[in-house]
């Protein structure tokens, strides 16, 4: 689930695994934040259980499209696994600060039947 919130930002909501089958939903979840000119996207991952090294692709590369535009990608409430595949590929940069304010999860949150996004 997509939710705009005003001003560029948008916060997707994400949930199951992340990983080679399920990265294009959550590929064109982030590439609709930014056909609608989103600047700074906001990746809540609380429902998020694994994420493999193709869906830390995806996000890599959607940061950087953001940072080209002094926009930003930032990931929010990341299960530990999905924290130490940050660590250990040198990418907690992407990792929002802790008390940044990511919006609650919705009530139920949309999700392709793959199961990510």
């Amino acid at each position: 689930m997509i939710r705009y919130r005003g001003n560029g930002r948008a916060t997707v909501f994400l949930e199951g695994e992340i990983n080679r089958t399920t990265v294009p939903a959550v590929g064109a979840a982030l590439a609709t934040c930014l056909a609608n000119r989103m600047t700074d996207i906001d990746v809540d991952l609380g429902a998020v259980g694994f994420c493999d090294a193709s869906g830390l692709n995806v996000f890599l590369e959607v940061s950087q499209h953001l940072a080209a535009s002094e926009g930003e990608l930032r990931l929010h409430r990341p299960a530990p696994v999905v924290s130490r595949l940050l660590d250990l590929t040198g990418t907690g940069f992407l990792l929002a600060e802790e008390n940044s304010g990511v919006e609650q999860p919705p009530a139920e949150t949309a999700q392709p039947s793959s199961g990510a996004a």
